[in-house]
């Protein structure tokens, strides 16, 4: 009878092992994961989803289903992921434009980064400017001088005003102390055209968007805004090589997220997963292609101290160039 009884109280550890959260999270996942783009198809976040999603596939067994949710400059795909029930089966690719800019810039936007549950980096890509070739500007600091020289004349277009490109050359102006007018844009792909057309002076944008036009010298490569040169092109010189734009360090960085609350194994799962993606040589060879450093693995919690470091530089720079929430 002993025996029995302990036979029973073993079957029932098992049952409860096996109905418990633990057992369940080691089966995730179960079904389809999406991953919600909060951009148009074809445009640069959809490509980089896209190519990395055969590969998270075999990883995690399961296939993962691209949602393109664009507008608002990607809030509204920020958005729905921070709305969608956090069991990790939504997940998202965000940038610094949408989970960190858009809701310093826009009261409308609805949350915050802290809505966010970090899961890994992707890599980062350069803040390209350009100019027409007409101008033979071939740096930063011939950009600064020719815009001294026509105060107030000098007209450049990056996306709307509270934008990674337009804050960055707020920024830009600070520093160099120049008069150069703004102009709106919604996508990167018309700024590139005015500028090629004769339209615009100069363009401010993500760089892999610009790289096939900088190759085919239909735009001319200024320089990037980072502290270092980026790799989508190595001849651009950088704001940190630039004297008159010491300390200025702007760049788009990528990376998943999850909905607040997804449980720690599920996100560690993805952590994992990811970061074995972004190791595959041809996953790192095409993004070294399109321009992106892809970022060494780090933990979800160190990728969070990230994330909220860049929120904190760029609610900074908010207040310095008075781009108020409306």
């Amino acid at each position: 009878m002993k025996i029995i009884s302990r036979l029973a109280g073993v079957a029932a550890l098992c049952a409860l092992f096996a109905g418990s959260p633990t057992h369940a999270f080691a089966e995730y996942p179960e079904r389809p994961v999406k991953l919600i783009v909060p951009y148009a198809p074809g445009g640069t976040v959809d490509v980089f989803a896209r190519l990395i999603v055969p590969e998270l596939e075999a990883k995690i067994g399961k296939p993962v289903i691209v949602e393109n949710i664009q507008g608002a400059g990607g809030a509204i795909g920020v958005a729905r992921a921070v709305r969608s029930p956090n069991d990790g089966y939504t997940i998202l690719m965000g940038i610094v434009s949408d989970v960190v800019l858009a809701p310093l810039t826009e009261s409308s936007a609805g949350y915050t980064y802290k809505d966010l549950e970090p899961i890994g980096p992707l890599g980062t890509s350069g803040l390209g400017v350009v100019a027409n070739p007409a101008l033979k500007i071939r740096n930063l600091s011939e950009l600064i001088a020719y815009a001294k020289k026509n105060p107030g004349k000098v007209t450049y277009g990056a996306t709307g005003a509270g934008s990674l490109p337009a804050l960055a050359m707020e920024d830009f102006k600070r520093r160099a102390k120049v008069d150069m007018n703004f102009i709106p844009y919604a996508s990167a792909s018309k700024i590139a055209v005015d500028v090629m057309g004769g339209h615009l002076d100069v363009g401010v944008s993500g760089l892999p968007a610009l790289l096939e036009h900088i190759k085919g010298n239909r735009l001319s490569g200024v320089g990037v805004l980072s502290k270092d040169r980026d790799l989508g092109n190595k001849d651009m010189p950088s704001a940190g090589e630039t004297p008159e734009l010491k300390g200025a360090d702007f760049f788009f960085w990528t990376g998943l997220f999850a909905p607040k609350g997804t449980a720690a194994p599920i996100v560690n799962k993805l952590n994992v997963a990811f970061a074995e993606v972004l190791k595959e040589p041809k996953v790192k060879s095409r993004f070294a292609d399109l321009g992106v450093k892809i970022s060494d693995p780090a933990s979800p919690q160190a990728f969070g101290a990230f994330v909220a470091q860049s929120n904190a530089q760029y609610e900074q720079l908010v207040k310095q160039s008075n781009t108020l929430k409306n």
